[in-house]
């Protein structure tokens, strides 16, 4: 589905919004499945995450595995269409960042993190069926060492379980 959207009082955008799924649990959506044959477009989700460890595995996945950006954090409870807005608004938060670098990290609501976890507020509004849907979505700033891949990433990038 296709919609405008405009972050942060910049000026609006036509962009494509993913249907999703809702997820049994918490979880993370990638723009592309990791495959060992390459990425292939369309999200996938990867669930069966424990929440402590969903904002660290986001940020593995991102800093590791870039092809498969940008990186939805999903809680349990929050309604797809926002995660996929979420989406939709990192992919236009990467459209206009330099070629190369870690991509966004973000989450339709505010992630569970601690408090001193580095993070923007990007305010969103999107023109929806005729109706306008304004919402945050919270951006993850990496850190700036590299860090190990936690073993809930090395586990989860095996089995991937593919919504599309």
């Amino acid at each position: 589905m296709g919609v405008t959207i405009e972050v942060d009082g910049s000026g609006p955008e036509q962009v494509a919004v993913p249907v999703l799924e809702a997820l049994a649990g918490d979880g993370l959506v990638l723009s592309r499945t990791l495959h060992p044959g390459g990425p292939v477009d369309g999200p996938a989700s990867v669930t069966y995450m424990h929440r402590s460890s969903l904002v660290r595995s986001a940020l593995a996945f991102a800093r590791m595995w870039p092809q498969v950006a940008p990186v939805v954090i999903w809680p349990s409870g929050v309604p797809a269409w926002s995660t996929a807005l979420a989406l939709a608004t990192a992919h236009v938060l990467d459209a206009h960042r330099p070629v190369g670098p870690v991509p966004a990290v973000v989450c339709a609501v505010c992630p569970p993190m601690r408090r001193t976890r580095p993070s923007v507020r990007h305010h969103v509004r999107a023109a929806v069926g005729g109706r306008v849907v304004e919402l945050v979505v919270w951006e993850l700033l990496l850190p700036e060492r590299a860090d190990r891949a936690s073993p809930a990433v090395v586990a989860a990038s095996a089995p991937l379980a593919v919504t599309a």
